[in-house]
């Protein structure tokens, strides 16, 4: 099980979009020339679990002053204190920090991910505005802020400061035909191929996700930031002036293995207990209903853990504990003891939950993963033998 927590804090370390910085001084600047402009950058996908949802970053350019800047709000340091005490907790601080484009580049190129720069269509006077704030934001005392996958992440704070200096002079104007989509339908989207990643984030993360987003809340994900800008307007015109492929190279990335997929996996788990069930004898099973059940304890702890004991909005309200319950761990510890009674009303318990949750799938306010299934099947296998067994 310790593998599985593992899993689960590296999900964490992927939605994030890890960037490591290092603190410099911006370059001394004039005011922008009026061959300067601002851009906002957005990248690919990668392969990784860390690059998987894409990225944004805010490009300044001044060929006049030699300036060539991104600023890029989705880094952090392993320097700071407590690094992994804080981050698994959720009070991590991530900072702005700048890079060359030519760095910047480099990197995606690298990682085959393509970058597509759209420039805004400001006046001369909205750029200077935009670049200043940029510049006021990355001073030390400013630079620091704690992020949130969903609702604060290098995205969000894009659009956050578009709209801080522009004023009301930014406008969108939504598509006729756009969809409302939860946040779990809109991480879903990116996540088609990687099937443990889905079925991973569907542990940890709660029924908050399965809220509705508003048209300014999907900006958390960077092609829908993209999407956003493209449909506002600025002085009666687009906000997006123009737009070209600064990385073309868009690796293509395999799905997981159809036999590895968690689906197939718990559903030879699910036959194979289904099947032993039938063919052992009871007595047989005490070590390994002890092993079943402290495991499924083991991932509703964690899950608890990251509702109860982080700062992570996503965590909360995980309704994942109706199968996955800590109090498992006490039960295994029933199993094979002298408390029949215990553990007779117990099993019933544990069994009667089990098939409400399978019963109300569709009524828990929470959308659960479909490999689930096999998974709390097992859970009303061994607990209805166990009831049968202890029921006199």
């Amino acid at each position: 099980m310790s593998k599985f927590i593992k899993y689960v804090l590296l999900i964490w370390v992927s939605l994030t979009s890890l960037h490591v910085f290092a603190d410099r001084e911006l370059p001394k600047t004039n005011p922008l020339s009026e061959s300067a402009y601002i851009a906002l950058l957005t990248c690919d996908p990668g392969d990784q679990l860390y690059s998987v949802f894409g990225h944004n970053a805010i490009g300044v350019v001044d060929p006049l002053q030699d300036l060539f800047l991104v600023f890029n709000y989705g880094t952090f340091s392993f320097k700071t204190p407590f690094f992994y005490a804080k981050f698994v907790s959720g009070k991590l601080m991530y900072k702005l920090s700048f890079t060359s484009y030519n760095r910047f580049l480099r990197e995606y190129r690298r990682e085959e991910r393509r970058v597509i720069e759209e420039t805004l269509n400001l006046t001369q006077h909205q750029k200077q505005k935009l670049f200043d704030l940029l510049k006021e934001n990355y001073k030390p005392e400013n630079r620091e802020y704690q992020y949130d996958f969903f609702f604060d992440n290098c995205a969000t704070r894009i659009s956050n400061i578009f709209y801080k200096s522009l004023d009301d002079s930014l406008q969108y104007i939504p598509a006729e035909n756009y969809e409302i989509k939860t946040f779990r339908n809109l991480i879903d989207e990116y996540l088609v191929n990687s099937y443990w990643s889905d079925f991973g984030i569907d542990i940890a993360l709660g029924s908050v996700i399965d809220n509705p987003a508003t048209e300014l809340e999907i900006t958390f994900l960077p092609d829908y930031m993209s999407e956003f800008a493209n449909y506002c307007v600025i002085n009666d015109e687009p906000f997006i002036k123009s737009s070209r492929v600064l990385v073309s190279e868009s690796a293509t990335f395999p799905a997981t293995p159809w036999l590895i997929r968690p689906q197939v996996i718990l559903w030879f788990l699910f036959v194979l207990i289904t099947l032993l069930t039938v063919l052992l004898n009871s007595k047989n099973w005490i070590i390994g209903d002890k092993i079943i059940f402290s495991s499924y304890g083991i991932i509703g702890l964690v899950v608890l853990l990251l509702w109860v004991a982080t700062d992570h909005d996503a965590t909360a309200g995980n309704y994942n504990l109706l199968w996955a319950n800590p109090l498992y761990l006490i039960y295994s510890w029933l199993i094979g003891s002298r408390h029949k009674k215990v553990l007779k009303w117990s099993s019933m318990a544990i069994l009667l939950t089990n098939i409400f949750v399978l019963v109300g799938w569709n009524i828990i306010p929470q959308q659960y993963h479909i490999a689930f299934i096999p998974f709390i099947g097992i859970l009303i296998i061994r607990s209805g033998v166990i009831t049968l067994r202890n029921w006199k």
